[in-house]
């Protein structure tokens, strides 16, 4: 039944993920909380809740997530950058470095560094304006002794003078055509004190620093072979540390940081069939993420997700549908009706005529009708991976390793993923 329940919470936040590309949120958080009544003993599952709830502004509980996750895993990198995270927006700025500082230790990332920094910020102008009001300000409320003509610094400071009063409402006939009061009436201390002794504002703070990911996701491209998938996914410049790859048996997800935005990305592709995660790989590029899938047996994919469909052997033949016989058409000829269908039936040109390609399609069409099914499939693999140069019909031999192609004499073998 434990295992029943892994299982079922697994799916739901594979469900979840998706959600949360596509930026539903609120029922990406439904899922979330299902999964983890399910099972709420994997650190993952609070991490990934943490950043939801981070992207619909609740950062009490993205905060508890993530603190959640690092009980569960001490060493989860990503659980201490939430917290981080979390912590920045609810201006713990002091807490939020010792958290990115924490992940950094654990997983060296350009990114961390960049929000370290954004604390260190943070923290040093909350110091200049303490430092300002503590001694600026008792400096210039101190009240001279009438014997000195200077302040003194000795003793408690005294209360801060009362703000000045306004004038009554009653005095006041029209906000547009009334005089502004003399300037001793609402002069306020600081506009006594000389230039230099005057308190400078705070400076604002932004109430949303944290940067937020492109609204448009990444490009991604696929193609196959009969043995592999591979997955492109269009991203320039990532480095290997800012990008998070896990391979399942049908489910590839894929979280990349932008060093120079921050900004993240979240893909989840379900598989429309089961692939060998051990013989699958991944790598980064200066262009792409380029990700090579192992199928779990030898077979063509009508689609790169799972929306239905099924696979197909690799070496099937589609046949193409029967035509009704005796179909006829309105004609003018004097004639009259043609049965198109007889056109069909008329008998090709002769081989004698054929010259060039013609013929030797021809020649592979033939052997092909008449092979059997090791045969064919001899020659469709030796085909698709020797790029058209080898056509052999012994599977017995073609089927132990990739047949590697055999160019013409004088001309040289490429292939395109070599240039």
């Amino acid at each position: 039944m434990a295992n029943n329940n892994k299982d079922r919470a697994a799916q739901l936040i594979t469900e979840a993920n998706s959600l949360f590309v596509d930026e539903d949120y609120e029922n990406a958080i439904r899922k979330f909380n299902e999964a983890l009544v399910l099972d709420n003993s994997n650190s993952d599952y609070f991490t990934k809740r943490s950043f939801c709830h981070h992207k619909m502004d609740n950062f009490t509980e993205s905060m508890v997530d993530a603190k959640k996750a690092i009980e569960l895993d001490s060493n989860n990198s990503k659980a201490y950058f939430r917290k981080g995270m979390a912590a920045f927006s609810l201006d713990e700025f002091e807490t939020a470095k010792q958290a990115f500082i924490k992940s950094q230790e654990l997983s060296p990332s350009s990114q961390t560094k960049t929000w370290i920094r954004k604390c260190d910020a943070e923290l040093a102008d909350e110091k200049d304006d303490d430092g300002e009001s503590s001694d600026d300000l008792n400096e210039t409320f101190k009240s001279p002794p009438p014997s000195q003509s200077k302040p003194t610094t000795d003793g408690p400071p005294p209360l801060e003078p009362d703000e000045p009063k306004k004038a009554p409402a009653a005095q006041v006939t029209s906000p547009v055509h009334s005089s502004p009061p003399p300037p001793a009436a609402v002069a306020s201390p600081e506009s006594q004190l000389p230039t230099s002794e005057k308190p400078e504002e705070p400076k604002p703070q932004s109430s949303q620093p944290i940067p937020q990911p492109a609204s448009s996701h990444p490009k991604h491209d696929w193609y196959q072979t009969n043995t592999h998938v591979i997955l492109s996914i269009l991203l320039k410049n990532v480095k290997k540390e800012d990008a998070k790859i896990q391979i399942g048996e049908k489910n590839v997800q894929v979280e990349v940081t932008l060093p120079v935005t921050s900004s993240e990305y979240q893909m989840n592709f379900n598989l429309l069939d089961k692939i060998n995660v051990q013989e699958s790989s991944y790598s980064i590029l200066s262009t792409k993420i380029e990700i090579k899938l192992k199928k779990s047996r030898e077979s063509r994919w009508p689609s790169l997700e799972d929306t239905g469909g099924s696979v197909q052997a690799w070496d099937a033949v589609v046949e193409p549908p029967k035509k009704e016989k005796g179909l006829t058409y309105p004609s003018s000829a004097k004639t009259g009706t043609k049965n198109w269908d007889k056109v069909d039936d008329a008998p090709a040109e002769s081989d004698d005529k054929l010259d060039g390609d013609a013929a030797l399609n021809k020649l592979f069409q033939d052997i092909y009708k008449g092979a059997t099914d090791d045969q064919r499939r001899a020659m469709l693999k030796s085909f698709q991976e020797s790029g058209g140069t080898v056509l052999s019909t012994n599977w017995d031999e073609v089927g132990k390793t990739e047949v590697k192609g055999q160019p013409p004499k004088g001309m040289e073998m490429k292939y395109w993923k070599d240039l």
